[in-house]
């Protein structure tokens, strides 16, 4: 006898493509989207740092999570326009750092097309600073990167 299809079979197979087919495509997504997450990520303000002694100029607190660190810390300026960065570093785990670190940053004002890069060096287990000398009063980055993935905080330097 011929084999014969029926309209279960027919049904079955429909169920199937209707089902598998979105299963694949959300599982591709799933599986690229480690390859598609940008590469940078913008570090929050949390509020301004009042102008004082050592902070002429103020400054901004902020936090954040830059790969699969949490970032808290601020930037403070002053009348020299000394930028003077302090941060603390915590793992997913809430731990700090197991080892010695050197966390590169970079200061950019875009609309000049300038920049200058140091090392914040590590003060403690989780604390860490670094002094960046910002030549002119304007808007700033503050690119802080760890494994190919950049917090990017924008401040303001007064005149």
């Amino acid at each position: 006898m011929p084999a014969n299809h029926s309209k279960p079979d027919r049904s079955a197979r429909l169920v199937a493509l209707a089902v598998g087919i979105p299963f694949f495509l959300m599982l591709a997504v799933l599986l690229a989207m480690p390859f598609m997450a940008g590469d940078e990520t913008t570090l929050r303000v949390e509020g301004p740092v009042p102008t004082q002694p050592g902070a002429e100029r103020g400054g901004v607190r902020f936090s954040g999570t830059v790969h699969r660190w949490s970032v808290t810390g601020s930037v403070v300026i002053d009348a020299e326009r000394q930028a003077q960065l302090f941060f603390q570093l915590r793992g997913p785990d809430g731990n700090p750092p197991q080892q010695p670190m050197q966390v590169p940053i970079t200061f950019v004002m875009p609309d000049h097309d300038m920049s200058l890069t140091v090392t914040a060096g590590q003060t403690g287990s989780d604390s860490f600073a670094a002094v960046a000398p910002l030549p002119m009063s304007g808007n700033w980055q503050m690119r802080v990167t760890f494994s190919e993935v950049t917090g990017v905080l924008q401040f303001d330097v007064r005149g």
